[in-house]
């Protein structure tokens, strides 16, 4: 090359660096291609709120009771004759558990037997003749007594004797026995105690301030320390109609299906009220939070400007958090890098630097 073609390239380099760096001032001062001068933007991660259904959901502890429970105790006194189960085992309703000497009993409903059988027959006798005038109407009247006294009678001395026994008075488990065969029991002595375990009542209060969100039939939820990965599911049966003055509370009662007597009455039971359900959700990640003295913001994200916007706050979930008002759902809300921000920062999202780095590199 010779050494004027050489000055005069080298010229035109120049005079093009020149221009590029007149380009560039223009552009960096005041002009509409980017930031003012000294701001740069902060990497921050961003995500859209997801749709998700969430659960009203009211904790409380409480004991799990039996759905039934009963002690049994002879209506009568007397001698212990026969003891009709073994303890723990599961009766029916109407099995004899107890059976009280009854000999006394037996001989008088049988003399009562025979003279009701008696009065029954003199009355048809009696009736047969009063067609041919042989009785008076009058007599035909007291035998008609008689029968119904005797009727009465033998009524009454089968309920006596059926008072010396003890019935199991509905499906269910029995207990420890106190009593043992030839001992004399009072009336109303303790003989055992039966358990209907099929189903049990959960016994629980919540404050005052969530009754108007309670109801019969709400879905609640059990758990127990026992069986630790199993959950319990049953419904309200009863809102207790008064409220305590001393604590501000509501009792309630959980009633729970218990077909494989899992649940056993004294348990401590952690109990999940279902107030309501959403399927339409929003929520976020708990990252995107910006807490504050009295309330929660998000930053939301407008053209590439950061906005500190305050949010109500609902269910949390684990990791996410529900927003019930503040964004919607097209919103795009910072969800790592909050710290850095301030309201009006100037951010650059971390898949858009990304992806200009590989645009240079493709380059």
């Amino acid at each position: 090359m010779e050494g004027s073609d050489w000055v005069s390239g080298l010229g035109r380099a120049a005079g093009g660096l020149a221009l590029g760096v007149l380009v560039w001032t223009a552009t960096g001062c005041g002009g509409s291609g980017g930031p003012p001068p000294g701001e740069f933007p902060v990497e921050v991660a961003v995500a859209r709120p997801e749709v998700a259904a969430v659960e009203d959901v009211l904790p409380a502890v409480g004991t799990v009771e039996p759905d039934e429970r009963v002690v049994l105790q002879p209506e009568v006194p007397g001698l212990i004759e026969a003891i009709g189960f073994e303890e723990g085992q599961r009766v029916e309703r109407g099995a004899v558990l107890f059976r009280l000497g009854s000999g006394k009993e037996e001989a008088q409903r049988a003399q009562a037997r025979a003279e009701m059988e008696l009065a029954r027959a003199n009355l048809e006798r009696a009736r047969m003749l009063s067609g041919t005038r042989a009785i008076s109407r009058q007599e035909l009247d007291q035998m008609e007594s008689a029968l119904a006294a005797r009727e009465a009678t033998f009524e009454l001395e089968s309920r006596r004797l059926a008072e010396r026994t003890v019935k199991a008075p509905f499906d269910g488990v029995l207990g420890p026995r106190s009593v043992s065969v030839g001992q004399y029991v009072q009336a109303g002595a303790a003989l055992a105690t039966l358990v209907a375990d099929d189903r049990m009542k959960v016994e629980f209060r919540v404050p005052e301030r969530h009754l108007g969100a309670l109801e019969v039939g709400k879905e609640g939820r059990v758990r127990v320390a026992a069986f630790p990965g199993r959950v319990f599911a049953g419904e309200v049966s009863l809102i207790d109609p008064e409220v305590d003055a001393g604590t501000r509370t509501v009792g309630v009662r959980l009633l729970v299906p218990n077909p494989e007597g899992r649940l056993r009455p004294g348990m401590f039971a952690r109990v999940e009220l279902v107030l309501g359900r959403r399927g339409d959700a929003l929520v976020v990640p708990e990252g995107a939070l910006v807490p504050s003295l009295d309330r929660f913001s998000v930053f939301r994200v407008e053209e590439s400007r950061a906005r500190l916007t305050p949010v109500t706050l609902g269910v949390r979930l684990p990791g996410k958090v529900e927003v019930r008002e503040g964004i919607g759902r097209e919103a795009t809300v910072v969800v790592s890098g909050t710290q850095k921000l301030v309201d009006g920062a100037l951010v650059a999202p971390a898949e858009d630097r990304a992806a200009a780095v590989a645009a240079v590199a493709v380059r």
